[in-house]
């Protein structure tokens, strides 16, 4: 019988997961071989402040200059954090599953500046704190209402998003299966059209955790992309590319972050790059830059039993997985600055 995961409840990550260490931070991608980027750090310090373990961002600085504060890998403990937001244990997350296992992902802020971008907004820490923690209050009892994560991300197909780059019509889709919701609420999440994209990623992070897939992890932390293979601890990297795409400002492209986030798994998932016949929008917004076998490689190397991108397949076939992304200023800010996609190295499966 197919295992099917559901939205279980929004919950702060240290009262799903108590057994995590406390002074840990939860970053995208395979651990940093350097210093992370300014953007990444921003978001640590955010997250350290957020999650009440320093008083200050200057006093968080010291604290994980020191290692009293320590980085690591979010999928590394089944999380999947998105783009260069750092998750700190208190924070609030999704949290997606069955009986067998769950996965989890922070529930957003809200729209620009955000922490996923890697802000420095004193906003962000309000609102990850009481709209996120309200957001909980409104929406956990209204969760039986909703149908599975992966049957809404179908539907979604269906209404030109790949669930990754594009959003709006499943967080639509969430926010009307949602009965009862207050107009408030309701204006708040439809005005954030990320805000179902943690969802899809808490998922995704359950469903390779909980699939025969060979790639149990994958993901960028804006300096190297990387997967994991399963049954083992170490991450195979390379160095990351931005993605390419379209900007939005193009005076910033010199300053691009390597390619980041461990919403990669929704693309290893078989949707986000491996959807994109479903989003014509984004196919004209890219245009002439997508590979020439950006609509066929689906069928290259997502198993069709499963629905996952097949290390064997990827192997076979010599063709990777498109991974759709923000593109982000390496130092940081409110809002990314492009999205586009990004196709790591085949050399990185071999």
């Amino acid at each position: 019988m197919k295992r099917v995961a559901r939205l279980l409840r929004l919950v702060r990550l240290d009262e799903a997961r108590p057994e995590l260490p406390r002074n840990a931070l939860f970053h995208a991608g395979p651990p940093h071989r350097g210093e992370p980027s300014a953007a990444v750090m921003t978001a640590a310090t955010q997250a350290a402040v957020i999650g009440g373990l320093a008083d200050s961002a200057a006093h968080a600085r010291k604290l994980i200059a020191t290692h009293a504060i320590v980085l690591r890998p979010a999928q590394d403990f089944g999380i999947a954090v998105p783009l260069a937001q750092v998750l700190a244990p208190s924070m609030w997350c999704f949290e997606v599953g069955d009986d067998g296992y769950r996965g989890y992902s922070p529930v957003s802020e809200g729209p620009p500046p955000a922490l996923r971008f890697g802000s420095d907004d004193a906003s962000c820490v309000q609102r990850a704190r009481e709209g996120c923690s309200r957001a909980a209050e409104t929406i956990n009892p209204l969760l039986a209402q909703l149908p599975d994560p992966e049957t809404l991300m179908r539907a979604a197909l269906e209404r030109g998003d790949e669930c990754h780059a594009l959003t709006a019509a499943g967080n639509a889709l969430f926010v009307d299966a949602l009965t009862g919701l207050a107009p408030a609420m309701r204006s708040e999440l439809l005005a954030n059209p990320s805000f179902v994209l943690g969802i899809w990623m808490a998922w995704a992070a359950w469903k390779v955790r909980t699939s025969n897939s060979a790639i149990s992890a994958i993901g960028g932390n804006g300096s190297d992309f990387g997967w994991r293979l399963r049954g083992e601890g170490a991450w195979r990297v390379a160095p990351a590319q931005p993605p390419v795409g379209k900007y939005f400002r193009p005076e910033l492209a010199p300053r691009s972050l390597g390619a980041i986030g461990d919403s990669a798994l929704v693309d290893a998932c078989g949707f986000g790059g491996q959807a994109l016949q479903h989003a014509p929008a984004l196919q004209g917004e890219w245009g002439a830059a997508l590979p020439t076998d950006a609509l066929a490689r689906r069928k290259s190397i997502v198993d069709p039993a499963s629905g996952l991108v097949d290390l064997a397949l990827i192997r076979a076939s010599g063709t990777v997985p498109m991974i759709h992304l923000a593109i982000l200023d390496s130092a940081g800010g409110g809002a990314p600055i492009g999205r586009g996609f990004y196709c790591p190295p085949i050399t990185l499966f071999q």
